[in-house]
Order: C-alpha cells, then sequence, then structure tokens
C-alpha cells in the first residue's frame, strides 16, 4: 500500500449519516487539493441496514477499493457495526468506536441476542490494540442534536491526526453541506469530536 495514502472504512447503519460523512470527507480533502476515492456499499440502508463506505485519500489511491488488514482507519456508528467491519483494519490501524448501542431488527424482534460490550472489544483487539471507544450519540446530544453523529465522528476523524484533512476544511465542508439552520450545531458537533479523541490519545 502506498504510504501516503490514507484508507478509512466507516461502518454504521441506515439513517445514522454514513454515507454523509463519507462526502464531507471527500470535499473537505479536495478542497485542499488531494486525490480522494469514495465507494459505497449499501445494505438495506432505509431500514436500518448495514452501511459501509469506503474514503482513500492520497496519491496511490487510484480507486475506493480497500483490502482486508489495509485500512488506516475504521470508523464505527456502533460496536456491533464496527466488529463487522474489523477485518478491514491494520495492526497498526486505529478503531474510532461509538459505544451507543442501535439494536438490530432481529434482535429488537427477540430472533438474536446483542454481544456484551467486553466481548465486542477483546473481538476487535484480535485485528488491532488502537481502539478509541466513546459514546458519540450522547455527544451529538450535547452539541444540540443526535442528527449531528456523523459531524462528532468527522471531529474524532481529524483528532486522530491520521489523515491530512484539516479542522478548516472540514467546516467549510460541512458549511456547503448543510443549511444555515443546521450549521451551528454541526460544526460544534466536530469540534467536539477532534476535541475527545485528542484528549483520549494523550
Amino acid at each position: 500500500m502506498n504510504s501516503n495514502t490514507v484508507s478509512i472504512v466507516i461502518s454504521g447503519v441506515g439513517g445514522q449519516g454514513v454515507l454523509t460523512l463519507a462526502e464531507i470527507l471527500a470535499k473537505a480533502a479536495l478542497s485542499d487539493s488531494h486525490n480522494v476515492r469514495v465507494g459505497e456499499i449499501h445494505g438495506m440502508a432505509q431500514r436500518g441496514g448495514h452501511v459501509v463506505c469506503t474514503v482513500r485519500i492520497g496519491a496511490g489511491a487510484q480507486g475506493p477499493i480497500v483490502d482486508p488488514g489495509t485500512a488506516n482507519l475504521l470508523v464505527g456508528f456502533e460496536p456491533v457495526e464496527t466488529l463487522r467491519e474489523a477485518h478491514m483494519i491494520r495492526e497498526d490501524g486505529c478503531v474510532l468506536l461509538s459505544s451507543h448501542i442501535q439494536y438490530p431488527v432481529a434482535v429488537s424482534m427477540g430472533n438474536a441476542s446483542y454481544p456484551p460490550n467486553k466481548e465486542i472489544i477483546d473481538s476487535i483487539r484480535k485485528f488491532t490494540n488502537r481502539i478509541l471507544e466513546f459514546d458519540a450519540m450522547a455527544m451529538a446530544k450535547e452539541a444540540g442534536s443526535s442528527r449531528a453523529l456523523n459531524m462528532i465522528m468527522l471531529g474524532a476523524i481529524i483528532g486522530t491526526g491520521l489523515t491530512p484533512i484539516t479542522e478548516e476544511a472540514a467546516i467549510d465542508a460541512v458549511r456547503s453541506t448543510f443549511s444555515k439552520k443546521f450549521e451551528s450545531i454541526n460544526i460544534k458537533a466536530v469540534k467536539m469530536g477532534r476535541e475527545k479523541v485528542e484528549d483520549l490519545n494523550r
């Protein structure tokens, strides 16, 4: 893999803003003149199904495909959805995991059980030890809206320092994506996410 290329895998469920996060990452990267490729894998997105996006930034990003075991960063909007894609992360890669649980339909209907958090974390640790866990949903609500969850994760991505995307470029991309009505909440969420991950990394 080209050392100048950053590969990001974003995993969540339909309605959490996974695709919007990937779009804003791409906008921010392009605004700073970085080469970027985005790939989308839709599950049952409209029904709360599994959704995965890949974002590759850098000179070596000739396509959007991220091979298993090569992602620098795995961004998980929900614990089990993070675990689903854990095989994508490099051994020295970083996992951003939101601890807020959104139960799958099968669990809600009593047809399946949800694994304990320790079991999920232990399973992810088989792939990497760099796991930064925080409740992004609680932070989004603190910022002003549960719908700002993806902007908390955007800030968290910037906070890792693993991508060339600046907070300034990200905020410009946020302004060009959302209406003025939601601008302040989303910008606040980006800053909160960045600060949280910077604190966790200290």
